[in-house]
């Protein structure tokens, strides 16, 4: 409750001769929450609202305010009173000027999930789903894997 969450779809794959359209590709749909960092990132077969406004019942908690483009799939958003929904048309700018709305967060996570995978090992589309809970976790929990799994660890087994 009271959170802001930004979310976007972003399509992952390769270019034949890093030119033309994406081959092999898949469509992720994701959101950020901008204060606690915590996110989703969820492979889908399309981005019709059928397929989205699931997810986000799924992922957002009632009471959250979110942030998106103005695509299609989202319209009806507004109408579900579990959010409050605003919108930024990225035809006129980036960052609504009325009301600040913008979705740099996301398509910031969408840029470093991508940049580093691609570093790491290319795009496999059957690894694709381990890449992105992969980033979550670090993305929560930091770049310190061990330490953080020991913590998490002790977190759910405490130590009497």
């Amino acid at each position: 409750p009271g959170h802001i969450v930004q979310i976007d779809e972003s399509c992952f794959g390769k270019r034949k001769y890093q030119r033309g359209r994406l081959l092999n590709s898949q469509w992720v749909f994701g959101g950020i929450d901008i204060v606690t960092k915590q996110c989703f990132a969820v492979p889908v077969d399309n981005r019709e609202a059928a397929t989205l406004l699931p997810i986000i019942q799924e992922y957002v908690l009632p009471d959250t305010t979110i942030h998106s483009d103005e695509w299609k799939a989202y319209h009806n958003l507004g109408r579900n009173p579990d959010y409050v929904h605003l919108t930024v048309n990225h035809s006129l700018n980036f960052v609504d000027r009325t009301t600040g709305v913008h979705t740099q967060k996301i398509e910031n996570t969408w840029m470093l999930v991508k940049r580093k995978h691609k570093k790491q090992v290319g795009f496999s589309r059957t690894l694709l789903e381990s890449y992105l809970k992969e980033f979550m976790w670090r993305q929560e929990f930091g770049d310190k894997p061990l330490k953080s799994l020991v913590l998490q660890i002790n977190t759910l087994y405490p130590v009497v």
